[in-house]
């Protein structure tokens, strides 16, 4: 199986300077961003006052400065909310007015989105294209001459590299790898276990509900819904789980997951693949979230509903 290449179409580019720089992202998102260098990239969720996931973002040093990838469309409503956070504005004030000093944080946030291009490589069973290493550890950051640079997913997100590159320039790696366009990217995306935006990665879940615990630690400053996730931690069979499950036939998202007649969460997302029996992913209460549970897809109310059967996602060890 070949490595897959996808340029994403609508994620943010945020370049964040000054002083307080560190500071800042470190009271609104929930992992460690002493940790960043410019070997060391981090992935962090930004979340609300109930803990819930606003954005994951990947964060990478830039000399001094800090460069922030929002997921795919997320960039507006991102950019708007770390600029408010900043900037706490006495009355509505255009985006245009970002670089402007702040009377909270020392800091400059510059919106650089038209001036990149994002792209993910999923990877296939061969060596990497283009003359890219296998990555240590997540967070690697692997730098090029053009300014490019290939940082290493971790598992929950597909295991490959994010790719940042500056608009126009043309790599090896795009000439190497399987292009995917968006249907196929989705499904391969689905297949692989990886929680998307507007579909996992939303204010309606947690961080520990679609995989990113890894991504959370509370040995930092307070930040933005911590005390809630700290009791979310200690409880976590209250909260829900990421997993797959097994169709017979394709579904429309959203849509209820019943054990009998007890709704135990929805599939988030869904795919099928020509010649491939349907998949989905889906948030179901944790304790019912167990490889080979058979489930009922569909409201009561329609009587039966489909067949399906939960299944671990092919970064989980263990179960859920």
């Amino acid at each position: 199986m070949p490595w897959f290449y996808y340029r994403y179409g609508a994620v943010g580019v945020i370049r964040l300077t000054g002083a307080d720089r560190y500071k800042f992202l470190q009271e609104l998102t929930t992992n460690d961003l002493s940790q960043v260098s410019a070997e060391q990239a981090v992935f962090t969720v930004l979340t609300n006052a109930a803990g819930r996931i606003l954005d994951l973002l990947t964060v990478i040093e830039d000399q001094d400065s800090l460069i922030i990838i929002t997921q795919n469309g997320y960039a507006e409503a991102t950019l708007k909310h770390l600029h408010n956070k900043a900037f706490p504005p006495a009355k509505e004030e255009p985006l245009a007015n970002l670089r402007q000093a702040s009377p909270k944080y020392n800091i400059s946030l510059a919106d650089e989105t038209n001036g990149w291009d994002v792209a993910v490589l999923l990877p296939g069973k061969e060596p990497p294209p283009g003359g890219l290493e296998m990555p240590p550890r997540a967070g690697h950051v692997q730098r090029f001459q053009n300014r490019s640079a290939a940082v290493a997913l971790p598992p929950v997100l597909g295991g490959g590299l994010l790719l940042l590159q500056p608009r126009g320039v043309t790599v090896m790696v795009m000439m190497q790898a399987q292009w995917l366009d968006d249907a196929s990217f989705d499904a391969e995306r689905i297949r692989r276990g990886i929680p998307g935006p507007g579909t996992e990665l939303t204010a309606e879940f947690s961080p520990f509900e679609v995989g990113l615990e890894e991504m959370v630690t509370f040995d930092k400053p307070n930040f933005a819904g911590k005390a809630i996730l700290v009791n979310e931690s200690r409880h976590k069979e209250r909260g829900g789980a990421l997993v797959g499950v097994a169709l017979e036939n394709p579904v429309e998202p959203p849509v209820a997951v019943r054990l009998g007649e007890r709704h135990i969460g929805r599939i988030t997302s869904a795919a099928q693949v020509l010649g491939e029996p349907p998949h989905a992913l889906a948030v179901v209460q944790r304790r019912y979230a167990l490889d080979g549970v058979a489930v009922v897809v569909g409201p009561l109310a329609e009587g039966g509903g489909l067949t399906g059967r939960l299944t671990r996602l092919p970064w989980q060890k263990e179960g859920p």
